[in-house]
């Protein structure tokens, strides 16, 4: 069976054989891969590309030496963006959280990891956006989040992604160019499995807190004082219109207030 690849294989293997150094013909190869049709015919040359590939990347690596590209956890969670090139990764990262990435209509205009703060009813969620090269050092940062935002809008994209094991953790899968940003967000909070309880205090302030769906006051009680709980009597609780008094094994819903009494 042909192979029958596109045009932009082709020019992506010119890419290849013309690159004169193992990081672009890293870039060119993975391009190649991408491209691809996926068939019977096609099996055997992209293993054979994928293991020209993995060679590559080691040589790279090994030339280089360690490298450690870690992103510091800030916030309640850490959520990545990953996605082929021009997918559309910085316009989403700048429209949630504000961040001002370079946004350019060349492919490969990211080369290291951008960073966004998101805010959702006062908690900070970390974003970070991996380039499209997919080195190792960037990619273990999606491996040790809390959740992989896949960014596309061709299915067989978003399926490559998952095959070729960029994502080893939870993941969803977005589309900026047909998904309004605040849907996108509203859909990376349900997907972390966390909700929003409210810190009452006697000064009247009252904080936001994230915490895990199935919390209780005493989750809630050990993250502000482990002493709220030793001296613990109840805690007053604010539901829509609802004021009642629990105790340490109620449990906690998205929006609830809550104000700690101790002995």
């Amino acid at each position: 069976m042909p192979v029958n690849a596109p045009a932009e294989y082709f020019k992506a293997e010119e890419r290849f054989k013309a690159a004169k150094s193992k990081e672009e013909r890293i870039v060119a190869l993975e391009e190649m891969i991408r491209l691809l049709p996926r068939h019977h015919g096609s099996e055997q040359m992209i293993a054979q590309l994928k293991s020209r590939l993995a060679k590559l990347r080691r040589e790279s690596e090994s030339k280089r030496g360690p490298k450690k590209t870690g992103i510091a956890k800030e916030g309640d969670a850490q959520v990545c963006l990953i996605g082929f090139t021009q997918s559309g990764k910085s316009t989403l990262l700048a429209s949630l959280t504000g961040a001002k990435p370079r946004i350019s209509p060349h492919p490969y205009t990211t080369t290291t990891p951008e960073i966004g703060m998101m805010d959702y009813m006062g908690v900070k969620v970390q974003l970070v956006e991996i380039p499209s090269s997919f080195r190792h050092e960037h990619l273990s940062i999606a491996r040790t989040a809390d959740l992989v935002v896949l960014v596309g809008d061709k299915e067989r994209e978003l399926k490559q992604l998952i095959e070729d094991n960029f994502v080893r953790t939870r993941s969803i899968a977005a589309n900026p160019r047909e998904h309004l940003p605040g849907d996108i967000k509203e859909r990376i909070w349900k997907s972390l499995g966390l909700i929003v309880v409210y810190t009452k205090m006697k000064s009247k302030a009252v904080s936001p807190m994230a915490l895990r769906k199935g919390s209780t006051v005493r989750d809630f009680a050990l993250r502000i004082h482990k002493d709220f709980v030793a001296n613990f009597r109840f805690a007053r609780l604010w539901r829509h219109t609802a004021i009642k008094q629990v105790g340490l094994n109620y449990t906690l819903e998205h929006g609830d207030i809550v104000e700690l009494h101790a002995k």
